[in-house]
């Protein structure tokens, strides 16, 4: 068995691990999103373009569960449902898949430049960006639109999926259209991504060792605070990168050997991982300020009302239990006891 069949039959262990990653790190990536829109102090160049990109991020993650994860999961179950729905929710998953993809690999590159001026070009930094804030959203957003809209038109339907003989099972699946392949297109632009990437981060880390010897002067805790912050959300745009390496690197792999091979590498979902669960979480660890009003936001909130509502609790239990007190003591008072010792029972 070769690499690719062995991967090809692990499909269902990665699928539970996916999802078991997925879940917690969508979680997170919302709680991220709406610390950022609710706080102004996130309201700058670069969190406005972590908010750009996990919009389609979050889109394909639900995405995933409505074309092949649920359906897998839950194919005996589901399958009327789907059967009913029209062809055009069907294409549209296509659609969102690609769509997702290259808006988000348009997005790293964005970021990875505006990391690269923030080095570069500190003092210029905000006011550049404050210009190149609206065009790299019509990027990000309007060339996948340009690109991929012609998969909408391509016929879509149901597959069974016979992985698993004992469990009846079925995903979306797409016909082929001679006249537009998507295929093609996603593979070119995965390995310009990646080249572009790879300059980009050599531009930068040349740009910042030069930085780093030209301040060898004393630097106050403030200076070195900001550096250490602006450090951290370099790494962050890097090693986001090569987490959407790792998923450029098996679209490319798709398209050269798996597809001709009727190899299923898709099954790795490496595309949920690369676009929701880095970034989340790096984006957690890179940004102490985001992490700590997010701690302040929700964590300490939802602890102050589970103690809040386990005081509540304790509080009814201890009235409830001298209420019953008194009721016992008050009709030990009113009751006569004969000389037996046993209470008498007034005739009415």
């Amino acid at each position: 068995m070769g690499i690719f069949d062995w991967l090809s039959s692990l499909s269902k262990q990665f699928l539970y691990l996916s999802i078991a990653a997925n879940i917690p790190s969508l979680i997170l990536y919302i709680i991220e999103i709406i610390t950022i829109l609710r706080h102004k102090q996130f309201h700058n160049p670069f969190y406005k373009l972590v908010l750009i990109r996990a919009i389609p991020n979050i889109i394909y993650s639900f995405d995933t569960y409505y074309a092949n994860r649920l359906t897998i999961l839950f194919g005996s179950w589901l399958y009327p449902f789907y059967s009913n729905l029209p062809e055009w929710m069907f294409r549209i998953s296509f659609f969102i898949t690609y769509y997702t993809m290259m808006s988000d690999f348009l997005a790293t590159i964005i970021i990875l430049l505006n990391r690269w001026t923030a080095v570069e070009m500190a003092l210029k930094y905000d006011r550049l960006w404050k210009k190149l804030l609206l065009p790299s959203a019509i990027i990000i957003y309007g060339i996948p639109t340009l690109l991929y809209a012609q998969v909408l038109t391509i016929k879509s339907y149901l597959k069974n999926d016979t992985s698993d003989p004992t469990k009846f099972a079925f995903y979306l699946a797409q016909g082929f259209n001679p006249i537009y392949d998507a295929f093609p297109l996603n593979f070119s632009f995965c390995v310009i991504f990646m080249i572009i990437c790879f300059i980009i981060n050599i531009g930068t880390f040349i740009s910042y060792r030069r930085q780093r010897i030209r301040s060898v002067a004393s630097k106050s805790t403030q200076q070195i605070n900001h550096e250490r912050v602006e450090f951290k959300l370099l790494l962050y745009a890097i090693l986001t990168f090569l987490g959407h390496v790792v998923l450029a690197l098996n679209q490319v792999i798709i398209f050269l050997i798996a597809n001709t091979q009727g190899f299923d590498l898709n099954a790795i979902y490496t595309q949920s991982r690369g676009s929701v669960i880095v970034p989340s979480w790096l984006l957690f660890w890179a940004s102490d300020k985001l992490r700590k009003k997010m701690i302040d936001d929700f964590w300490r909130k939802w602890i102050n009302l589970l103690t809040n509502a386990g005081s509540i609790a304790s509080d009814t239990t201890l009235v409830m239990s001298q209420s019953a007190n008194r009721i016992q003591q008050n009709s030990q008072k009113g009751a006569r006891v004969a000389p037996s010792g046993e209470p008498i029972t007034p005739i009415t």
